[in-house]
């Protein structure tokens, strides 16, 4: 197993980020998905070492974070960067850092992306940027790669392009990718969990999520069923009957993000 968390808890002052978070990684692409200030940020600080946890366990190729730092890269949501420095300092920067730092697909992403090296990182636009420090993430050689919004500030084309190049590196390395954007998701994700105020509300394969899940109208529902949600064109359930029609993955995350919100709404 390269990731393991179990029972992953954080909290800032009186403000609760994550709670009782659990999952697995094997290997290829696992996909946080949830909305915005769900939690998922803070997991990947977690995993990265940037923040303690308050609870629970995580261990990458089984052993502790601390132990293992450099097999990870990190591709952080606020984009952050040095100021001054240029893409040439940045690369001799990742070199020093990462032994298995690889020049030659750094620079053919340079080039990919039409990347400015003669401009400070700090006045790229916002895609620029992503698109920039994405590339030292993929290059660094890193055997767990920790990805934050991967598609932060780019347009239609460029987000196609990202996808498809995550796909080919999850083929060799393992992505942990947090995101609220479910259709990019969709074509991107092996296994993945989704995650709202804090919490893991379900996880699964994405392939055997739809197996187990219908979207069925009202008079096909028998006892066997366990209702998700009720959508406009139906409910989702979960059911090994085969009945209905197997749900996209858009209405399966809002189907769980929705039951979860009314479930901490009563509660509350």
């Amino acid at each position: 197993m390269v990731v393991e968390v179990k029972n992953l808890g954080k909290r800032f002052g009186s403000v609760v980020a994550v709670v009782d978070v659990s999952f697995e990684v094997e290997n290829g692409i696992f996909v946080l998905i949830g909305p915005n200030g769900a939690g998922k940020t803070t997991t990947l600080r977690c995993l990265s070492g940037e923040i303690t946890p308050d609870t629970g366990e995580i261990n990458i190729f089984g052993k502790e974070v601390k132990e293992v730092k450099e097999k990870i890269a990190v591709l952080r949501e606020d984009r952050r960067v040095f100021s001054n420095m240029k893409v040439r300092d940045y690369e001799e920067l990742y070199s020093l850092i990462y032994l298995r730092w690889n020049p030659v697909l750094f620079r053919r992403l340079v080039l990919h992306f039409s990347i400015p090296g003669d401009q400070p990182v700090e006045k790229f636009s916002a895609g620029m940027k992503t698109l920039f420090l994405l590339s030292l993430t993929i290059s660094s050689g890193a055997d767990l790669l920790l990805l934050d919004e991967p598609t932060q500030g780019l347009d239609p084309i460029k987000k196609e392009e990202v996808m498809k190049i995550l796909r080919e590196v999850g083929e060799e390395k393992v992505l942990i990718v947090a995101s609220h954007h479910l259709e990019e998701i969709e074509v991107l994700a092996d296994n993945f969990a989704i995650i709202n105020e804090g919490k893991v509300v379900y996880r699964d394969n994405l392939d055997a999520a739809k197996e187990k899940h219908r979207i069925i109208q009202a008079d096909e529902l028998t006892e066997e069923d366990e209702i998700i949600s009720i959508l406009e064109n139906g409910m989702l359930v979960r059911t090994e009957r085969e009945v209905g029609r197997y749900p996209r993955f858009r209405e399966l995350v809002l189907a769980y993000i929705e039951k979860a919100s009314k479930h901490f709404s009563i509660l509350d």
